[in-house]
């Protein structure tokens, strides 16, 4: 499926994996601001728990992912071996602080 859309170099194509990318940093963005808003306002830590488990899991993985697919100074091997490093740190962040948010509601 491809969309067509109207841009100042004409129209482009635009695939259905770079829809869901942005459409995924736009609902990404908007829930974590949501939640840095409500936790400014209301001082609840588990608005704060979750925007920082959104941020660690999307585009804080995806710079160090970049970073290190960037970088000259590692072999191919370890670019790979770094990759999925960063992959699970980030997933196992994105958990811890999303149990974090799920304790707080038990123990508030």
């Amino acid at each position: 499926m491809i969309i067509l859309y109207l841009s100042k170099a004409g129209v482009k194509k635009l695939g259905i994996l770079k829809i869901f990318k942005i459409l995924n940093y736009l609902l990404g963005t908007a829930v974590v601001v949501a939640s840095f808003c409500i936790y400014y306002v209301t001082k609840e830590i588990i608005p704060l728990y979750i925007g920082l488990a959104i941020i660690t899991a999307g585009p804080l993985e995806d710079l160090l992912i970049a970073f290190i697919k960037k970088s000259p100074s590692f072999s191919s091997d370890d670019k790979e071996l770094y990759s999925k490093i960063v992959d699970y740190a980030t997933s196992l962040a994105f958990l811890v602080l999303l149990g974090l948010a799920v304790l707080k509601t038990i123990y508030t």
